[in-house]
């Protein structure tokens, strides 16, 4: 196998489409075939079939995708570590992030980062949760910062800031109710929610549940900009994370409604990083922008870093 081929055949599945896959890598579509087939002959195996105009990937095809996609963002994480030696201050470095924490904590990072390191090269890579995770591991992206802890044989996960949950409504709809309100008559309130299978409904969901809470679900909305869009306009109350609706709190369009006896929510924003990455000054110098601006407990980073 030759890495031109390994990639050639990321960029068709990717794609979807030889011909895409031809446009981006600047090849002939005929070229494109024919380095799948010399892959697929040294294999013994086929690796994609097509229906229709849609191509698909056969078991052996799933297989080598996973291996490739690592294969190929190693190469180009050495060839970047490699460049960033030869010319300090520059290079560059793969961040995955949460959708949430790419407009809450990586806009106050990457401000001081940018101040300090203005030739670095950021590449954000947004998604949810697993996405972030599966990035890291496959090593797609040198670090990724999510909303909950990971646990995981091959990954370090490094607490950063704490994020309350809160339960908000418009002003006007949270007068009506009692301050603190009875445990027992958060059933009564209509309630906006994510959809499932989100984490951070499964996550609420769950610590209700432990108190004998069932919420009545309204509406849904797969995005925290819907669920504060219909909070604000009055159509429900719903429980969010504190930096999503903080400026909201600030500016008057949305009010906590306090809760007698409910337990403390809170979620770990949380930095992950491989076992077995390689450091590189780029990385370091994102790593200490995130330890000057958030609580990072220097002694847990993996030893690759402090190499």
């Amino acid at each position: 196998m030759q890495l031109h081929q390994l990639k050639t055949f990321v960029r068709v599945v990717e794609s979807g489409s030889l011909t895409r896959a031809a446009m981006q890598l600047a090849l002939t579509q005929p070229a494109v075939t024919k380095q799948l087939a010399v892959l697929e002959q040294e294999l013994e195996c086929k690796l994609l079939w097509r229906r229709g105009r849609r191509l698909h990937l056969t078991p052996a095809g799933e297989l080598l995708y996973g291996y490739a996609r690592r294969i190929t963002a190693l190469v180009d994480q050495a060839a970047d570590a490699v460049a960033t030696l030869e010319r300090p201050g520059h290079g560059t470095v793969r961040l995955g992030a949460v959708s949430m924490v790419s407009t809450t904590v990586l806009p106050r990072v990457l401000a001081y980062f940018g101040r300090h390191y203005p030739a670095v090269q950021v590449h954000v890579e947004s998604g949810e949760v697993q996405d972030s995770v599966d990035r890291v591991l496959a090593h797609e992206v040198d670090l990724a910062v999510v909303t909950v802890p990971i646990v995981h044989p091959r990954l370090v996960s490094l607490p950063l800031a704490e994020d309350r949950v809160v339960l908000v409504a418009a002003p006007a709809i949270a007068a009506h109710w009692p301050k603190p309100l009875p445990l027992a008559r958060l059933a009564d309130l209509g309630f906006i929610s994510y959809q499932t299978p989100s984490r951070f409904r499964s996550f609420v969901d769950g610590m209700l549940e432990r108190q004998g809470v069932l919420l009545r679900v309204k509406m849904e909305f797969n995005s925290h900009e819907g669920v504060r869009s219909m909070v604000r306009l009055g159509l429900g109350a719903a429980f969010m994370p504190h930096s999503v609706v903080e400026e909201d709190l600030r500016a008057g369009t949305l009010a906590v409604i306090p809760v007698e006896q409910l337990a403390p929510m809170t979620r770990v924003t949380s930095l992950i990083l491989p076992v077995d990455g390689h450091g590189h000054p780029a990385l370091t110098a994102l790593l200490d922008s995130f330890a000057t601006v958030f609580p990072l407990a220097a002694e847990a980073l993996p030893a690759w870093v402090r190499r």
